[in-house]
């Protein structure tokens, strides 16, 4: 575990009651609030993320809809998103932990092309490329081809 869990996994343990564990680095699991205000603070409306990946605009506005909870988007969707943000690490694995997802796994061989290109501050679109050059664009997102196709 890492250290703030590790300090939070002892707060709870001393703790009498819950209220009295003062927890630190508490995620907050809204992904829709948190998709919206990334798309906000990086200028990138719903029609120019659709052409950055390979979702819908229908999609695309229906996870960012707060009251469709009950949408919870696929580990691919959300990397797909995160690419077409051009999000940091940080600020993926934010939107991987709201969506109740593990961060991004170095051991995994696209996911550490995608660690790589974030590290090295590359584009969205300059990671896709680098995916695609080592054969994991289509694997991770099959259903781009089927988008462009159309």
């Amino acid at each position: 575990m890492g250290k703030t869990t590790d300090e939070n996994f002892r707060k709870l343990n001393d703790a009498k009651k819950y209220d009295d564990a003062e927890l630190d680095g508490m995620i907050d699991r809204e992904f829709s609030a948190a998709l919206d205000r990334m798309m906000t603070e990086k200028g990138i409306s719903t029609t120019e993320l659709v052409k950055r990946t390979s979702l819908s605009k229908a999609y695309i506005n229906k996870l960012r809809s707060p009251s469709r909870k009950d949408d919870k988007p696929s580990r691919a969707a959300v990397i797909d998103l995160a690419l077409g943000l051009d999000a940091s690490l940080e600020e993926t694995d934010l939107l991987l932990k709201r969506a109740r997802y593990q961060e991004l796994y170095t051991r995994d061989k696209a996911e550490s092309v995608i660690i790589f290109g974030m590290l090295k501050k590359m584009s969205g679109s300059e990671i896709r490329e680098l995916l695609a050059e080592k054969g994991f664009l289509d694997k991770l997102f099959p259903e781009k081809q089927e988008k462009t196709k159309k």
